[in-house]
């Protein structure tokens, strides 16, 4: 495969995650939370939950494509739905800021948290945006490495 076309791919998808990683904490991340009432524990425990349950699930429709479609088609496939996935599952992912997940605690303020539920999250969710990274980038590699 194409080592220019595969840089190309993963610049663009990294466009794409930081062009909508905002409006995903708004859209999904927020109204959990918000569900949560006031309690972070609650709020942290429901995020981590939700969060891993989306990515086992991401994972396994990438499983299932490639099992039931296979070659182009599955690659095909599994290309577009990382792309619609990725942003949701870097919606966690650390900042280089000052302040640790400055900017997903201020997103999820904005969204309706609590500071202390927006804290709780950041910090608990956080982390797993890594197994995210794993996850997508596992999928991105089965469309160029068959």
């Amino acid at each position: 495969m194409d080592t220019a076309l595969i840089v190309t791919v993963v610049v663009a998808l990294t466009a794409w995650v930081f062009l909508l990683r905002s409006s995903m904490i708004s859209m999904i991340w927020g109204p959990v939370v918000r569900s949560a009432g006031g309690d972070a524990v609650w709020a942290a425990v429901t995020s981590v939950v939700l969060y891993i349950a989306g990515l086992a699930a991401f994972a396994l429709v990438v499983l299932a494509v490639h099992w039931a479609l296979g070659g182009l088609p599955a690659r095909a496939l599994v290309l577009v739905l990382s792309v619609l996935y990725a942003p949701v599952a870097f919606m966690p992912a650390p900042d280089r800021g000052a302040r640790p997940y400055e900017d997903v605690r201020r997103a999820l303020v904005r969204a309706g948290a609590t500071e202390e539920q927006a804290r709780a999250c950041a910090w608990a969710t956080g982390p797993l945006a890594f197994a995210g990274l794993a996850v997508v980038g596992g999928a991105v590699i089965s469309v160029f490495a068959g």
